[in-house]
């Protein structure tokens, strides 16, 4: 009929999209010189990065092709939190980037979609990415949860005596078995901070290519006592990690005067720690400013798994609480987090997770979006209002105010 297309002329015009992980070499290729071409950094520098990462999995790399080719592509960064004696399985999201011409398809959004199936089927339990547009990545599901940084001028850092005890130093590969138990033991206190395996520290070391002056190390006799790890900018220092022996703080404020004195340059100085760390506090009576940052954004990936693997800790933290003289009684809390709900059930001292059936039996909803129960995870309690004395004391026990760090030599 006149002014209809033929079926054959309809489906030379359909675009086909295909949304997977990388399926060869090649294709990888593909995508470093995507990323090469979106972002400032070349493609030497993406590729760096998983070259030099012994435990990288194809299946990690995602690509959408558009008739063929390679249009966009995300990465995830597999890794593990601490979390009170328990591992957490992460998948840190990176390089998230489209070619201009195929902008507008939702592209990165569907690859997304796809990664948090991928990452359900793969036993991680939480997702995180850093965002500048954090409206882009709500719309697929990752949540905005606040950190603050400290920022100071130089100038306010009061001078201090030189401590005969403490010996600055560069830091030396001869340095890296010493630096690893301390990263572990510092570590072990905080929530959120990565599991270090065997390989960690040479691969990153090779991928970064520090500046000596960017990490120093503390030393009391022959024991290195603190560390402390930091980007270097035009005219700001960033601490990026700093770690530190029991006893031995005041070792990171040596750290801190030495960085300053050698980069003369640098006006300003800044940290984005946890409050219980001693250079935030340090920050805070020399009155640097406090910025809260929202580039921090998670994803709830499986929320009974999750729960399930830190059940333990919740006991554990129930059991204690008993002997410090709390009475607990059988509770069981409707835990509704978005559009799934979790029985949390508190019986004889100990932590069991279900799921609700047709007969379910509960003292309390606990209602909360996804934002609130991951500060609940990794702040406490104290970030959610809850009603009811009662239901308030169990949760404090049950999510106690912790102390959570990401250090930014990890960022992705």
């Amino acid at each position: 009929m006149p002014g209809t297309k033929s079926r054959r002329e309809v489906n030379n015009n359909l675009e086909k999209i295909e949304v997977r992980a990388v399926r060869s070499k090649d294709e990888l290729n593909e995508a470093y010189d995507l990323w090469g071409e979106v972002f400032p950094e070349d493609r030497s520098f993406f590729q760096e990065r998983l070259d030099f990462d012994n435990s990288y999995d194809l299946n990690t790399t995602w690509i959408a092709k558009v008739n063929g080719d390679v249009a966009a592509s995300v990465q995830i960064f597999p890794y593990y939190i601490n979390f009170d004696n328990t591992k957490l399985k992460v998948g840190g999201i990176g390089s998230v980037a489209t070619l201009p011409e195929y902008r507008g398809r939702g592209l990165t959004h569907t690859i997304l979609r796809r990664q948090t199936d991928w990452m359900k089927s793969n036993g991680y339990d939480l997702s995180l990415l850093f965002a500048d547009i954090n409206s882009f990545y709500g719309k697929v599901g990752w949540n905005t949860v606040p950190t603050y940084s400290y920022t100071l001028n130089v100038t306010n850092i009061p001078k201090v005596t030189t401590d005969s005890n403490y010996y600055i130093k560069q830091f030396l590969k001869s340095d890296l078995c010493e630096i690893k138990e301390l990263y572990q033991d510092f570590c072990k206190d905080y929530i959120g901070t990565w599991v270090r395996f065997s390989n960690y520290w040479e691969d990153q070391l090779n991928w970064r290519h520090e500046k000596p002056s960017e990490f120093l190390v503390a030393k009391s006799g022959n024991e290195i006592v603190a560390y402390l790890r930091s980007y270097i900018g035009d005219e700001i220092i960033d601490i990026k990690e700093c770690c530190y022996r029991k006893g031995h703080e005041n070792a990171a404020l040596y750290l801190v005067k030495e960085i300053c004195s050698q980069e003369h340059k640098c006006k300003k100085i800044r940290v984005s720690f946890d409050e219980s760390h001693v250079l935030t506090r340090y920050f805070e009576q020399w009155q640097a400013v406090r910025k809260e940052v929202t580039s921090e954004m998670w994803k709830v990936i499986n929320f009974k798994g999750l729960l399930e693997k830190i059940k333990n800790v919740l006991s554990k933290r129930i059991c204690s609480a008993i002997k410090s003289g709390l009475e607990v009684d059988d509770y069981i809390y409707l835990i509704e987090c978005g559009n799934v709900e979790i029985l949390l059930e508190i019986k004889g001292g100990a932590v069991n997770i279900n799921s609700p059936s047709e007969h379910t039996v509960y003292n309390q909803l606990l209602k909360c979006n996804e934002s609130e129960f991951i500060s609940l995870l990794l702040n406490g309690l104290e970030n959610i209002e809850i009603k009811g004395q009662k239901s308030e004391k169990l949760l404090t026990v049950l999510f106690p105010k912790v102390s959570y760090n990401f250090w930014g030599t990890d960022s992705f």
